[in-house]
């Protein structure tokens, strides 16, 4: 192992087995340049130098429409930067999710129940993906920046009614494609070219934070690989992948109880994440001891929105239990979605 300050190299002697996140090839843009050709002079920076900036530019371009392209455009319009005077590059329209059905609290439980029957609802009443994706814009659980465009790709981004409505002030959205080439006075993209003001500021959203996934299992012999097992939630992942480890020995076993949720990036990718999810979670209820570690882990929002709620609270636990038996039929609607969209 060689040190990235020092160069130093050290040995590691691996007692057990080795936890391997490589294979995850999380990119942030500080960390990897830019996928397009800058010219010399015009200056291009990732998002965390923003806050370094000592003087106004006369245009700011984000590119990339992924998380950090959001966080980028929100920056800018906290700090005074006027809605007309940035410059959005979105290769792709998404689907993002509502914070407001991820809240914590008593007080949020009836609200993220909704969302949470509401989104089994529409899995089993879809009569095609483009239904689904229609049924779930309706209910709340996904929302896309511009009603008329379809989004073309999904990668677990979240933000809140009021940042989209920040978002929707940015008027200036080009949807050429990605970047091929940034120049001192155009913009050269993969389907067309713009001209650009010289004064401006590009802030490089473009690093591929979640990527395509090896094939590999989470339990392969003597390395553990650090992939996702529930839906957009790599931590609570990473948290059972250990409690797997330490209570199990069977390696057949132990990668079915964590079978690899694939990495998003289309929007089909949504069904293929939450029926991978729902295979995962019936396989859980079926071990006890880990189904009462899953419900007092702090990393599992499921058991965060129940905390508190008494056993004897018959109106939120029969919201509770219509949950469940929804997302059985949920599970086996998605199967056929995804059979039929091929």
């Amino acid at each position: 192992m060689r040190s990235l300050t020092s160069g130093q190299l050290q040995t590691v002697d691996v007692r057990r087995k080795v936890v391997d996140a490589t294979q995850a090839r999380t990119e942030v843009p500080s960390t990897h340049p830019p996928k397009y050709t800058v010219a010399p002079g015009v200056r291009c920076v990732p998002l965390n130098q923003l806050p370094a900036l000592t003087h106004p530019h006369a245009v700011y371009t984000v590119v990339g429409s992924g998380k950090t392209g959001i966080d980028a455009c929100l920056w800018l319009l906290e700090h005074g930067v006027p809605p007309a005077r940035i410059r959005w590059v979105m290769p792709r329209d998404a689907w993002w999710m509502d914070r407001a059905n991820f809240q914590p609290g008593l007080e949020n439980f009836e609200h993220n129940m909704a969302y949470a029957i509401g989104q089994f609802e529409a899995m089993a009443e879809a009569t095609s993906v483009p239904d689904l994706f229609a049924r779930l814009e309706a209910r709340g659980a996904l929302m896309r920046i511009d009603p008329k465009v379809e989004p073309t790709t999904y990668r677990c981004a979240v933000v809140s009614q009021g940042e989209l409505a920040q978002l929707r002030r940015i008027e200036d959205i080009v949807r050429l494609g990605h970047v091929r080439a940034v120049e001192p006075t155009q913009l050269v993209l993969g389907q067309g070219t713009l001209p650009a003001d010289a004064d401006t500021l590009y802030v490089d959203c473009s690093a591929c934070a979640i990527q395509p996934l090896s094939g590999l299992p989470v339990f392969d012999g003597d390395t553990i690989h650090l992939f996702m097992v529930r839906w957009c939630q790599p931590t609570l992942s990473a948290a059972l992948t250990a409690y797997v480890e330490c209570h199990y020995s069977d390696a057949t076993e132990m990668n079915a109880l964590c079978a690899v949720v694939p990495s998003p990036e289309r929007p089909l990718d949504w069904l293929r994440m939450w029926s991978a999810t729902l295979t995962n979670m019936a396989r859980w209820r079926q071990q006890p001891a880990l189904q009462a570690w899953l419900m007092q882990c702090r990393l599992n929002s499921a058991a965060v929105m129940l905390r508190g709620v008494a056993p004897d609270d018959e109106a939120r636990m029969a919201l509770v239990k219509a949950s469940g038996a929804k997302s059985g039929a949920a599970a086996a609607r998605l199967q056929a979605l995804l059979a039929e969209a091929g």
